[in-house]
């Protein structure tokens, strides 16, 4: 009941975070995405045959069509507070595009694991749910948990996408990362 108790309160939480603006950050909008890519690598090598290589593939695909959907309705404003080196904050709302594009994630995730055998019955599915959704909102739970390669493949191709895509279409979202990264 407990472990009920507490995805029902993280579900609340993520879905009123994606519904609010949030300060853009170099954390989210580069070193995680960057990480995912190393883990990405590492996880393919040590899974390496051409089925992996055809399956990844895939999901790098279905990862870049993820991540445009994401950007659907994504809004970038920029804020009237100063951050601590005194630049006006970047904030984002993603969006219901955004977590309808996370669920499709998720989805795919848990078939592609079927598919390669794996077994779940509800409170093993419930703890994933519940470790996506934190690795979403926690960057700590983001680099400290092991995820499968092809969770990893999904999360770069969509969320390299998402932010290329963020970056390309305002400027001034680039250039607050930018500046941030100088000092």
């Amino acid at each position: 009941m407990g472990l009920w108790i507490f995805l029902i309160i993280l579900i609340y939480s993520f879905l009123k975070t994606t519904g609010e603006y949030e300060t853009a950050t170099r954390l989210s909008l580069i070193i995680m995405p960057l990480y995912s890519a190393i883990m990405m690598i590492l996880g393919i090598d040590q899974n390496f045959t051409p089925l992996t290589m055809l399956v990844t593939l895939l999901l790098i695909l279905v990862g870049i069509a993820i991540g445009l959907f994401q950007t659907r309705n994504v809004k970038v404003k920029i804020s009237n507070e100063k951050d601590k080196l005194g630049l006006p904050k970047v904030k984002i709302k993603r969006g219901w595009y955004y977590l309808l594009g996370w669920i499709i994630i998720f989805i795919i995730g848990i078939l592609v694991e079927l598919f390669y055998g794996a077994e779940m019955d509800k409170t093993e599915l419930s703890e994933k749910l519940i470790i996506e959704i934190l690795r979403d909102i926690s960057s700590i739970v983001m680099f400290t948990n092991k995820s499968s390669w092809f969770i990893w493949v999904l999360n770069v191709s969509s969320s390299w996408t998402y932010d290329t895509y963020l970056f390309l279409e305002y400027p001034k979202l680039r250039q607050y990362v930018v500046l941030h990264q100088r000092n």
